[in-house]
């Protein structure tokens, strides 16, 4: 259970100390991907140092146990509604970043004369063509000369919006990658463990069964020991019976 408490102290400082760098001003995937994989590993500790204390038997001790099950599932809703809420205003930021980018494509899409042409006579008809002095100039862009910038903007919009889910969805696989090798590193402490008792198991049954040989060996020999002094013994009194009887 110590170890269990150990670990879960350290992901709740490595935790805090991932959100305070989300805080000042690193966004990279990389780090929203480490921490969706600690806050998961995070809460494993927690029901395995749950079920752990379920399972003490001294009464005191499940009692302290239990107060850490608390103290570590308060750190770990309040660590993941800060992640949320930065996360969240990150998405927030990005979004209006993406729409300014589109609003400033789309307005410079049209040139300054159409633009003082749309404010001047509005959202009716266009006005009327006027004569160039120049006769190297062309006539005067209006709003009607792109027809194609509203679905050159949607266009815009949904690759934006293609390219903000695609990276939500790499931030996701990488998230899961994260935990499964986290998965993996504690099944692979797991095994090392669980072979460790083997071999202690295995060195306790060696040297149990050459134990039981010495036994064997020294009960043999006390035996024959025992059955020497007896015939040895009996012939000291048919020696005494014969000559002193």
């Amino acid at each position: 259970m110590n170890s269990l408490y150990n670990s879960g102290v350290r992901q709740t400082t490595s935790l805090q100390a991932d959100i305070e760098r989300m805080r000042a001003g690193e966004h990279s995937a990389s780090l929203l991907g480490q921490i969706s994989a600690s806050l998961s590993a995070f809460q494993r500790t927690i029901d395995d140092y749950d079920s752990m204390a379920k399972r003490e038997m001294i009464k005191a001790k499940q009692e302290k146990a239990q107060m850490r099950v608390q103290k570590f599932r308060m750190d770990y809703n309040e660590l993941k509604s800060q992640f949320q809420q930065i996360k969240t205003q990150l998405d927030n930021e990005d979004a209006a970043a993406q729409r300014a980018e589109l609003f400033t494509s789309s307005t410079n899409v049209l040139s300054p004369s159409a633009l003082e042409q749309r404010r001047r006579w509005g959202p009716g008809p266009s006005p009327p063509d006027t004569i160039s002095e120049s006769p190297f100039r062309g006539p005067t862009p209006t709003p009607a000369a792109y027809p194609n910038a509203g679905l050159r903007e949607s266009h815009a919009l949904e690759e934006h919006t293609f390219l903000h889910s695609t990276e939500a969805r790499i931030d996701e696989f990488i998230a899961q990658g994260q935990e499964v090798l986290n998965n993996l590193v504690d099944q692979r402490q797991m095994l090392k463990g669980t072979q460790r008792r083997l071999l202690d198991a295995a060195n306790t049954l060696g040297l149990s069964r050459d134990v039981i040989g010495w036994v064997e060996r020294r009960s043999r020999q006390d035996k024959y020991i025992f059955l020497g002094g007896a015939a040895f013994t009996f012939f000291c009194f048919y020696l005494i019976l014969k000559y002193f009887g």
